[in-house]
């Protein structure tokens, strides 16, 4: 498909120029009051406040590029370059303007991480999604083919160095203090030099994360969560020592599959429980699911509130949530929903019925949250409400591959392998049946 590109024009690069003279406080909340300042690195899942993945601009542009191949990655935008990784194993460097491709590179395994840029380098995540082992004697291994973190230069693609690991890539790392942390589908935490990939520690908790990500907290520390022992962890990122751990339900799954979000005091994410008889969740089985608060600091849950039932999917058992205007707002894998809940004490705000599960994350930009569902549709909908202000069906399904808004302009991967980017107003005054 051809692309009809609006370019950024001279006027706004002066004004960046301007601003960037003069305190963020004062002047790009002025210029930009509806989204984060721009930066010249991408450190952690989502990046920005709450997980927000907003950047900064006036950039309204249409493209579509097709990869051949389902996309799980979320992509990453640094100074007008896309990142992002297929599940054929392929990473692409995209120009955000025009959809042009300005370099790939391939490894056999999938691209299921969100890309991580720091410095010169742009660090991914090799790994499949198959598993292994349930005994106590040998928990459950996430990543049957080629796992590793993969350094390349940001601007060529040119390989800088390979980390190989014991299990699945495909979590997302953080850069934390100048250290990529990052937990694998073994149930290692390793912390690593982001310019040789030299480890600096290793902790084996024994917990797998899948489709997880880091997430950094103050004080060098950040949190994490996985499966087999289900538990969410805080950990220092300089030596791996656990300050806390929270366990969930043997029974439950999913955990290791949500990005935890927080605003620093109380860290949420969701996941699913059996359906009596059951006592283990399984695929094509009901589950319940389950969305949870938990203490920063201490540790301890705040609430854990059930939700809908529904059938539990092959794949990607959790959703990804987002945090924004004092309201947590996650979809759901079993059913056709949208929620908002009230951080402080787990209630209901509103639920949307979808066309589709909803997997992949959300982003909040002028009191609306934007969103895909695996029915094929783009949503826009008023975030203290859940009024639809608009709806548009874009032909192919979208899964745990979210999001993100540049300037006027929302840009996503979809389950059928095309990267996509249309504009916010496209979104908004849509209404499909």
């Amino acid at each position: 498909m051809g692309a009809a590109v609006i370019r950024r024009d001279l006027a706004i690069a002066t004004i960046a120029i301007f601003a960037a003279c003069f305190a963020p406080s004062t002047v790009s909340a002025a210029l930009f009051p509806l989204f984060h300042r721009a930066s010249h690195d991408w450190t952690q899942f989502r990046m920005g406040p709450d997980n927000n993945a907003v950047v900064a601009g006036r950039l309204e542009t249409t493209w579509r590029l097709e990869t051949g191949a389902q996309i799980s990655s979320s992509p990453t935008l640094v100074d007008g370059t896309l990142y992002i990784g297929n599940n054929a194993g392929r990473l692409y460097a995209i120009d955000a303007a025009t959809g042009h491709t300005l370099w790939t590179f391939g490894v056999p395994n999938p691209l299921m991480s969100a890309p991580i840029v720091f410095g010169d380098v742009v660090v991914v995540g090799e790994g499949d999604a198959q598993s292994m082992g349930t005994s106590p004697a040998e928990p459950i291994r996430v990543g049957q083919g080629p796992s590793a973190l993969i350094a390349l230069d940001r601007r060529t693609g040119a390989p800088r160095w390979t980390r190989f690991l014991r299990g699945s890539g495909m979590p997302t790392p953080a850069v934390i203090n100048g250290t990529i942390v990052h937990h694998n589908g073994a149930g290692w935490i390793g912390g690593f030099d982001p310019k040789t990939g030299r480890q600096r520690f290793a902790s084996r908790v024994d917990s797998v994360a899948s489709m997880s990500a880091i997430l950094p907290m103050d004080g060098g520390e950040f949190v994490t969560v996985g499966v087999g022992h289900n538990a969410v962890w805080r950990m220092n990122s300089g030596t791996g020592a656990v300050r806390w751990s929270t366990t969930f339900p043997s029974g439950a799954s999913g955990l290791g599959d949500c990005p935890p979000v927080s605003d620093g005091s109380v860290i949420l994410c969701d996941y699913v429980v059996p359906v009596p008889p059951d006592s283990m969740t399984e695929v094509g089985h009901s589950a319940v699911e389950h969305v949870y608060a938990i203490d920063a600091a201490r540790g301890t849950k705040n609430w854990d509130v059930a939700l809908e039932t529904g059938e539990l999917p092959p794949r990607n058992e959790a959703a990804i949530p987002l945090l924004a205007q004092g309201l947590f707002f996650a979809g759901s894998s079993i059913a056709p929903a949208m929620h908002a809940l009230d951080i402080t004490t787990g209630k209901t705000s509103w639920t949307l019925k979808t066309h589709g599960p909803v997997k992949g994350g959300l982003v909040y930009v002028d009191g609306a949250v934007y969103f895909g569902d695996y029915g094929g549709y783009l949503w826009a909908v008023d975030a203290k409400s859940g009024a639809v202000i608009g709806d548009k069906f874009m032909q192919t399904k979208f899964n745990v591959g979210s999001p993100i808004v540049d300037g006027k302009t929302l840009i996503v991967g979809s389950d059928s392998g095309a990267i996509i980017a249309v504009p916010l107003s496209t979104i908004l005054q849509s209404h499909d049946p």
